[in-house]
């Protein structure tokens, strides 16, 4: 029995910001290494759910906005599903963003009215590198319950910790406020025993934390003050992924070249390029992921959701084809997943 991805979804805050939209409304105007990162990003536009005014509050002071936006994002996902919520048997929901409980997946079970008993958990920290391991355990839960589909739910907003840029950490902090965005991905999972089941199946997953590299991302948070950090590191880091493929290939009885589709989460055009270097791939072969980052900016947890849904949508894979899933993120850990459709 495996899990397919039967269906995808995706919801993003109607306010969108162009590069340089967001250099002025973050006061980076001038600030020439700023105007450079924003530049070089490979970022269009981005979506994201901030404004002036709360730029200027704390990070404890726009909690409640924040929530409430993951929880709104969520919903307008999972609503663009071909599924009746309260058929779900179990609800995985996962964010990088948590100030505790109720979690999203308990709201969510509230607001659809689900089943009191139904299965749910919600995972914190994964970020980036979430859709490998959330994918894994949907598809452990659907041994429990192989007559009722799984919901996958990975949903971040990066604007609830955005600040102006105050001297300290100045740097590090340009190049956070020049990626992330904000998003959600909803994934409906059923078995492939299921009728209803279509498509790519979930045929291997594996991650692999780097040691080392436990500073390299991270959440960064003082009294009046936030960011997420990406350290210089990381792109070193992914252009050491290939022999981490080629071993998972291996383990599957497969190699780069059987891979029709490649769905690298697109954490910035720097990883993006040390992935592509590691793996030896072709612009063409990384064109989705690039669009997504162009289109979106760095979304977190649900970023790869992205990529997988874009993959669907714009190379119309066929029966048969593989796609190879690499993700990064916290840990740093490197995430892959082989799908055959």
């Amino acid at each position: 029995m495996h899990a397919r991805v039967s269906d995808i979804a995706t919801a993003n805050p109607e306010t969108s910001y162009s590069q340089d939209e967001m250099l002025g409304l973050l006061g980076l105007e001038g600030d020439r290494f700023a105007e450079t990162i924003f530049a070089r990003g490979g970022i269009d536009k981005r979506h994201l759910d901030v404004t002036a005014d709360k730029l200027g509050t704390t990070l404890q002071e726009r909690a409640t906005g924040t929530e409430e936006l993951l929880v709104q994002l969520a919903t307008e996902a999972i609503d663009a599903l071909d599924v009746d919520p309260q058929e779900v048997g179990t609800l995985i929901t996962a964010a990088y963003y948590s100030l505790g409980g109720p979690t999203i997946a308990h709201q969510l079970v509230a607001h659809y009215d689900m089943d009191p008993s139904t299965d749910k958990y919600h995972v914190a920290g994964v970020g980036c590198a979430s859709a490998v391991p959330l994918f894994k355990l949907a598809g452990q839960a659907l041994r429990d319950h192989p007559d009722r589909p799984a919901l996958v739910v990975g949903v971040d907003s990066m604007s609830g910790v955005m600040s102006r840029i105050n001297g300290s950490d100045a740097r590090p902090k340009a190049v956070s406020l020049s990626l992330f965005a904000d998003g959600c991905s909803a994934a409906l999972l059923r078995s492939s025993d299921d009728p209803a089941a279509t498509g790519p199946a979930v045929r291997a997953t594996r991650v692999h934390q780097v040691p080392g590299t436990l500073d390299a991302v991270g959440f960064q948070h003082a009294r009046d003050d936030s960011f997420f950090r990406i350290g210089r590191e990381l792109p070193a880091v992914a252009k050491t992924l290939g022999p981490l493929v080629d071993d998972f290939l291996a383990d599957q009885g497969r190699t780069r070249a059987d891979i029709a589709h490649w769905l690298v989460h697109p954490g910035g055009r720097a990883i993006l390029d040390g992935v592509q270097e590691a793996v030896s791939l072709s612009d063409e072969q990384i064109a989705v992921s690039r669009d997504v980052l162009a289109r979106y900016g760095n979304m977190g947890t649900p970023t790869s959701f992205y990529v997988l849904h874009e993959t669907i949508v714009q190379r119309e894979p066929r029966p048969g084809d593989l796609g190879l899933m690499i993700t990064i993120g916290p840990g740093v850990t490197a995430g892959f997943m082989l799908l055959e459709w």
